[in-house]
Order: C-alpha cells, then structure tokens, then sequence
C-alpha cells in the first residue's frame, strides 16, 4: 500500500511535470509535498519554515572532481516563490548554510550556480557549519569516490520551540540529518547522522544513528522504493563497521 500511494503521488508529479522516471532517491511523497527538480539535485520546499523538508541528489565518482569555482552568489530560487531570503541573513549571526553542499556540486556551472538558491540554504551556527558539518560533507566525497556513486538525502529537523531570524520569519533548526544509501546489489548499506546546529570537537562517526531515528525525528521516510524487506533491515540498524571513515 505504501509502495502503490507512492507511485500514485510521484506519478502525479510526473504527468505535470514532465517527469519519465522514478527517482530512487525521492523520499515519501505526503500529499503537501511539490518536488522541484534542479540540475543538480531535487528539493520540497518548506514555505511555513522558509527552507527545504529535504534535498536529495546522486553524487557519482566523477562529480567529485571539480571544474568549477564557489560562485557565491545565493538568490531566489527561480522555480519556488517566496525563496528571496536575503535579507533574513543580514546581520544574523547565521551563515546560510547549503544542504547540498558547493563542494558536490563543483563539476558542473549550473549545478553550482543552483546551489546557491535560498531553497537549498538553512540558517546554520557558523562553527557547526564550518567545523562538524563541513567534515561530514568531506566525508561524503570520500564515500562518493570510494563506492563510486551514492544517494544522498539531507535537511534540516524541525521543533515547535525553534528561534527564528528576519522579517521572514526563518526557523532556525536545533539539528540537521543526512542520510546516506549506497545501493550497489549485494553490498546495499546505509548511514545516518544527526548533529545538533552548534559548535562540536566531536568525531563525526559519535553523530550516527539509525535511519529509524531519523524518520521518527523527522516524519520522513527515506528510500521508499527499495524493497520493503531490505529497507527495513537497512534501517534499523547502524552499521558503522560497514563505512570507511
């Protein structure tokens, strides 16, 4: 049942978007979610919170290789209204923090030039988006060249006691997730984190947790399209020793 309301709601999207093909990588489509397909990766947008539910891409072995400088130059999503986020970061103390970072999106021009989109940013303690959460993302890229290519979902955890910044309103989240599915048959696996948006000296390996947790926390769920049985066995379980850190 879970399987058929997905297809129902991602081919929906399809017929009206011109979409041929079902992307593994898309979580649960709940009725209020629209999807917005990037060059680079897809993304449902929050307008409530200002930010993404959750972005999500494919990064491959070869798109770690960069062609491409940083543009930094962030602006309204073209394809969502209400992303003109700008003047919420202005003298925040926040830095606008990429959920699909720069770093995985340096091969191509419009995929770095897209990442730059408000739609992809969330406010982020400058220490947690310098320090642990940039590790994770370098992490990330290791996995991608070592295991040739992995789906990535990440985002940000919403509470009902977030603080918010500027005229928008924009939530401020306590903690981001990634999610993390290399899916090549026989060797599936899969890897979560959750880290708090503050400063930390931690290892990164201290932050994993179930893909359970993080559907619990989040309301999400991750990789519907796998079968139900492999899913299931994927994530309840942290299975660290499986990850070269």
């Amino acid at each position: 049942m879970k399987l058929q309301l997905t297809l129902l709601f991602y081919y929906s999207f399809s017929i009206l978007f011109g979409q041929n093909s079902i992307q593994l990588e898309i979580p649960f489509l709940q009725k209020k979610d629209t999807i917005t397909n990037h060059y680079g990766y897809s993304v449902s947008y929050n307008h409530l919170y200002r930010q993404a539910n959750w972005v999500t891409y494919i990064l491959t072995k070869e798109k770690t290789i960069k062609s491409v400088e940083r543009s930094n130059n962030f602006k309204a999503d073209s394809l969502i209204p209400g992303t003109d986020n700008a003047i919420d970061y202005q003298k925040s103390g926040f830095d606008r923090g990429h959920l699909a970072p720069t770093g995985d999106m340096s091969y191509s021009s419009k995929a770095m030039k897209e990442s730059f989109y408000f739609s992809n940013i969330s406010p982020q303690n400058q220490s947690f988006n310098r320090g642990i959460w940039k590790k994770l993302e370098e992490q990330v890229r290791i996995w991608a060249t070592e295991y040739d290519s992995i789906y990535i979902v990440v985002g940000p955890i919403f509470s009902d006691s977030m603080k918010t910044i500027g005229p928008h309103q924009i939530a401020v989240p306590k903690s981001f997730y990634k999610v993390i599915l290399d899916n090549h048959k026989g060797k599936e696996k899969m890897i979560g984190f959750i880290i708090e948006n503050q400063s930390s000296n931690q290892n990164i390996q201290n932050y994993t947790v179930s893909i359970d947790q993080i559907e619990k926390e989040t309301g999400i769920d991750f990789f519907p399209l796998l079968n139900d049985d492999l899913e299931n066995k994927l994530e309840k379980n942290v299975f660290i020793h499986l990850w070269k850190f």
